[in-house]
């Protein structure tokens, strides 16, 4: 029998350095981009359903967007339509002038 005293595996291999950091950190599922997923995932949609490139998706949108907007006006009685718009030669009135204040 060997009478030397055993040595440890930490003592044999020696201690893994304290100040070292693991080689993978962060996170593990991938980066999340800043954008909205929700318009993120409307994109991807209208490029599988037409087959169209993602810069051509994203005109689709924004010209389904100006149409709903045409339509949403379109709605509106006349009457809360026309305050809306001013033509450049009308002249704007003071709320004192309106109401007869002095």
């Amino acid at each position: 029998m060997n009478n030397e005293t055993i040595m440890s595996a930490e003592e044999f291999f020696g201690e893994p350095a304290k100040d070292k950091t693991p080689a993978r950190t962060g996170n593990a599922r991938g980066k999340r981009s800043n954008k909205n997923p929700f318009a993120e995932l409307k994109i991807k949609m209208i490029m599988r359903i037409y087959g169209v490139s993602r810069a051509r998706a994203m005109e689709i949108i924004a010209g389904r967007a100006e149409e709903k907007q045409e339509m949403e006006r379109a709605k509106e009685p006349p009457s809360a339509r026309s305050w809306r718009r001013t033509s450049d030669d009308e002249e704007l009135m003071s709320a004192a002038d309106f109401f007869g204040e002095d």
